[in-house]
């Protein structure tokens, strides 16, 4: 509010005393509102919640995106050349011509299990193999491959694959085809490994399925009996050596046996292991209590000095003993009320020797339970220590029992490390004779067809699953691209998160949208009063509670509502929260303040001969111009007749007179007056109130605006409370409940406010 009255209508000397002290207040409720300094706001942070909003506000465009880009997939896939796809399984085994690993064979079978398999996936894909198919098929002549007219099937499937695949020049030279044929051939063909077992799968691809099994099929035979040749010369080499091998190890054994049976015969050694496993298992458990006790000795150590060394008083237990804070307190109220009877009576007054006694009492138990306290961190300590000393002891005993096992038990330990070397030895000794012994047959391979390959029926690819999917998912990534490219270029407020942005202040109510359908049978304005179980009414009600909270001494009583334009419910705010406010009890006065384009009495169907003009231009009194509309508490002063000047009509001291006036008469005086922008009005009326509260319509009030306006308060100093959001729809914000108003008693909370 302006300090100063304007120069061309001065205030009357008996209004300025009323003035000053409206001044006053509204410098407490200023005080009251002042919000913090805002934060630093961490740019580097990403909302996941504003993310999600701003996806599901553009959903739509989202969703035409995705689509355009999977028809256009769907098109181009159908356009495709097919491949298919012939599929053989085969049984790898580790090959069981491989004797002992110290030994080592060959150096194939020397590596571990990845090895052998990664190998036999290399031989698999070997141009040694390769040739020896197109070999066995007769593929390798070059003059099946220059024929135009009658080109074999097979060979027309390897060109295919070679376009489709490598895409490669269409005019090979002659004399590097066979070359270009046998890197076609490992081109279509594919290994898949089956994971977590010994399965693997061979693919071959062609554009005739038939071609594909007959190539893939061929492959799997001729690796079969690759393995075979192999196999045959290592199984005879690696029988020999094991049976002469077999014969001398299995005679270390048996005098290793017996020197061990005869050792424990003389030395009467049972169980040796099990007891052994026990003593350790026990020292485990006693170090890890060691260092558990040894931790809370510390804890009680350090608690012990510090009451050494601290006063008693700033300990934690004494500051978290209930018993202790409950006589401190006592003690402290019984002071409070001795130094206030000390005020009227003598300290030897009985009642003052009474209050003495009880604060000597009060200390005496206070130190009693400090002493307690004391005592008790004093014994935690000891008790810790005495536990710490003991378990070293224990550790101490138990760690010579186990050296003095192991000290002789020497002898025993060689000779069961013997056995076991030997007993191991022959036991894979004979384990890898019998394999070779099984493997020597031509009938006994590592490697077998498990499922033989079928000319597909279906093509492998292009797959239009998969292109679609894709493209689903590049067509929504493309999508969301474009809502957040839509989202930057809009500057509409679009939840009270950005209200609170641009005003540093709290949002007071967020209100939901009403449907044009409602329009028809309800009055927006007057459906809290209409409709209380409505989620508008149950908005409102909210937003008056959030008033009631605004400052520390309850909703200001003279506020005005504005907006930065027309058609942004204020109009709708001011009148539903002036009927929330009735309906607690209160008095509430409601003032058209729009001059120029005035609305209350159409919304309450009232006259408007009279009104806010005729008091401004002193014609009527302020009783003569308030109307009463049937609503408990609720009374109006409409806008009267439109003057030609409303800015310097309100910039008179009667609007001051009148404002004081009514919060005098009134609980609550409620200005509902123009837009801000272009006009003088809402500035004048905000120097004249306690509040100003900024009503602004979701999706439809611009940044820019919204900031111009709000300037221009703040250069008259007005006082700004809050913000208020309207015709919020809470499906197309994506906000489950945030800002947003999701609870209603079951009624619609469709949307639509009208200024």
């Amino acid at each position: 509010m302006s300090s100063e009255s304007p120069p061309n209508n001065p205030v009357p000397a008996d209004q300025q005393l009323m003035i000053a002290e409206l001044k006053t207040q509204l410098a407490r409720y200023e005080q009251a509102i002042a919000a913090p300094a805002a934060a630093p706001v961490d740019d580097d942070f990403i909302d996941l919640r504003e993310v999600w909003n701003l996806l599901w506000r553009r959903r739509w465009t989202i969703l035409i995106t995705a689509g355009v880009v999977l028809v256009a997939t769907i098109i181009a896939t159908a356009m495709m050349t097919p491949i298919f796809r012939a599929t053989t399984v085969l049984q790898i085994e580790r090959d069981a011509g491989k004797v002992v690993e110290y030994q080592g064979v060959t150096s194939e079978e020397s590596t571990g299990s990845r090895d052998f398999y990664q190998t036999q996936y290399e031989l698999l894909q070997s141009r040694t193999l390769a040739r020896r198919v197109i070999d066995q098929l007769g593929l390798h002549e070059s003059g099946a491959m220059t024929q135009d007219d009658e080109e074999p099937s097979f060979i027309g499937g390897l060109i295919g694959s070679v376009k489709g695949l490598l895409s490669g020049p269409p005019d090979a030279p002659k004399d590097a085809l066979p070359r270009d044929l046998e890197t076609v051939f490992l081109n279509n063909l594919s290994v898949a490994p089956i994971s977590n077992s010994r399965l693997v799968r061979l693919y071959y691809e062609s554009p005739d399925p038939a071609e594909a099994a007959l190539v893939v099929n061929a492959i799997a035979a001729s690796f079969v009996d690759m393995s075979l040749e192999r196999r045959f010369e290592a199984s005879a080499y690696a029988k020999g050596f094991l049976e002469e091998r077999l014969k001398q190890v299995r005679a270390d054994l048996e005098d290793s046996e017996r020197a061990m049976v005869a050792y424990t015969q003389e030395r009467g050694i049972i169980n040796r292991d099990d007891k052994l496993g026990i003593l350790t298992e026990k020292l485990k458990e006693m170090n890890r209590a060691q260092v558990r006790v040894e931790s809370e000795r510390f804890a009680a150590e350090s608690q012990y000095q510090e009451m050494l060394s601290a006063s008693m008083a700033s300990l934690a237990e004494m500051l978290d003993s209930e018993v202790i804070q409950n006589l401190k307190q006592q003690r402290a109220d019984l002071t409070s009320e001795y130094q206030e009877n000390l005020k009227i009576y003598k300290p030897g007054y009985p009642k003052m020797l009474q209050l003495q006694e009880k604060i000597a009492q009060l200390d005496l138990e206070l130190s009693k339970e400090i002493g307690h306290i004391r005592d008790g961190i004093k014994v935690k300590y000891q008790a810790k220590m005495r536990e710490e000393a003991m378990l070293s002891e224990r550790i101490t005993s138990t760690r010579g029992e186990i050296l003095d096992l192991e000290a002789n038990s020497v002898d025993f330990k060689t000779l069961s490390r013997g056995v076991d070397t030997n007993r191991e030895l022959y036991d894979g000794l004979l384990q890898r004779m019998k394999e070779v012994g099984v493997a020597a047959g031509a009938s006994n391979n590592n490697i077998s067809v498990i499922d033989r390959a079928e000319v597909p029926r279906n093509r492998f690819k292009p797959n239009m699953t998969l292109n679609a999917a894709l493209a689903l998912v590049l067509g929504l990534m493309l999508g969301a691209a474009i809502a957040f490219l839509f989202e930057v270029m809009d500057d509409s407020i679009k939840s009270g998160a950005d209200l609170e942005k641009l005003l540093n202040k709290p949002v007071l109510g967020i209100i939901p949208n009403i449907s044009a359908k409602e329009l028809t049978e309800y009055d927006v304005a007057l459906m809290a009063y209409q409709e209380p179980t409505s989620a508008l009414a149950e908005a409102y009600r909210s937003m008056r509670t959030a008033l009631t909270f605004s400052t520390a001494e309850g909703a200001p009583k003279v506020m005005q509502f504005s907006s930065v334009v027309p058609n942004e419910g204020k109009t709708t705010t001011a009148v539903n929260i002036a009927i929330n406010f009735t309906q607690t009890g209160s008095k509430v006065l409601l003032v058209d303040g729009d001059l120029r384009n005035p609305s209350l009495h159409k919304l309450f169907h009232c006259p408007n001969e009279k009104g806010l003009t005729n008091y401004l231009t002193g014609n009527a009194d302020p009783a003569e111009v308030t109307q009463s509309l049937g609503i408990a508490g609720l009374f109006v002063m409409t806008a009267g007749p439109v003057p030609p000047n409303p800015a310097e009509l309100l910039q008179g001291g009667k609007l001051v007179e009148l404002v004081a006036l009514g919060a005098q008469r009134f609980d609550y005086v409620i200005i509902d007056s123009p837009p801000l922008l272009g006009l003088a009005d809402a500035v004048i009326i905000a120097d004249a109130v306690q509040a100003t509260i900024m009503v602004a319509a979701a999706n439809s009030t611009r940044t820019g605006a919204f900031e111009a306006g709000v300037k221009r308060l703040h250069h008259s100093r007005a006082s700004i409370l809050g913000t208020v959001l309207t015709k919020f729809d809470l499906k197309k914000s994506g906000d489950s409940y945030g800002y947003g108003y999701g609870y209603s008693y079951g009624g619609d909370s469709d949307d639509g406010q009208r200024a």
